[in-house]
């Protein structure tokens, strides 16, 4: 999207509308290199291009502050909407150069990972309906491949280490409630 700035000329006293250039969404930018959103963003994440702000529920990819102290990106603040982050055409060259070699160790996986990951995709591929959530896809590794850790778990399903520790917390914590209304029922039984 191309963004404008209005200035007012002084001399003829009209507004005059000066082009800041063609500003795209991180989500267009995936789209442009070809990768779907968590994998745009896990590769972004690797370059340093992204950090994850917040903690829990509330966080989220937004853009490094050296990206937006060079002026390359920008955050948009929307009233009543979620925030979003924009990258210029500079910042768009500077990825384009670093794409390669950044995806590539995204995909840089350990012999178990690399095996954990082809299980994955066939039990998905196998499925009626091939779409699991990722808080899904975390769970099925930690059944099957418990020693991975949260790093390897999150380039395997695209997200970062710390949603695997949230979604890993969620898990230990929803099998603890069932252990111990299993247990009750054993003993009002006994």
């Amino acid at each position: 999207m191309e963004y404008f700035h209005e200035v007012l000329d002084r001399s003829s006293g009209q507004l005059v509308r000066i082009s800041q250039g063609d500003w795209i969404t991180i989500t267009e930018l995936g789209e442009i290199m070809g990768a779907g959103k968590r994998a745009t963003r896990a590769v972004l994440r690797e370059m340093g291009f992204l950090t994850v702000e917040g903690t829990g529920r509330n966080s989220r990819h937004r853009l490094a502050s050296w990206v937006t102290n060079r002026g390359w990106g920008r955050r948009i603040h929307r009233s009543g909407g979620f925030p979003f982050d924009v990258v210029g055409p500079e910042a768009r060259r500077w990825i384009e150069e670093r794409w390669a070699s950044a995806a590539e160790k995204v995909c840089d996986l350990s012999g178990e990972a690399k095996a954990a990951r082809g299980h994955l995709s066939s039990f998905l591929a196998r499925r009626r309906n091939p779409a699991m959530p990722p808080q899904e896809q975390v769970c099925w590794l930690c059944d099957f491949y418990p020693s991975l850790s949260q790093a390897e778990k999150g380039r395997i399903v695209g997200i970062s280490q710390q949603l695997v520790g949230r979604f890993e917390k969620v898990r230990s914590r929803q099998r603890q409630r069932r252990l111990t209304a299993k247990d009750r029922e054993v003993l009002l039984n006994a």
